[in-house]
């Protein structure tokens, strides 16, 4: 499973506001979350900009928070 899929449905609604207001910017998230299995696989830009929409602090410990955990 990649990270869109592993998203908590918060996140997934802040997607959807995101894609709202800025839909470019939410297509983008949408690929670095749909092209990696690990929130440890996300470049700091890509990272930067999901906190930076998600209106969250670019820590780990939020980064790690946004995924659910695998079942």
């Amino acid at each position: 499973m990649n990270l869109l899929d592993r998203l908590k449905s918060e996140y997934l609604e802040k997607l959807k506001l995101v894609k709202e207001q800025y839909p470019t910017s939410a297509k983008k998230i949408e690929i670095s979350l749909s092209e990696n299995q690990s929130v440890f696989a996300l470049t700091i830009s890509e990272a930067s900009s999901i906190c930076m929409f998600f209106d969250i602090e670019m820590t780990l410990s939020n980064i790690l928070n946004m995924i659910e955990e695998n079942e």
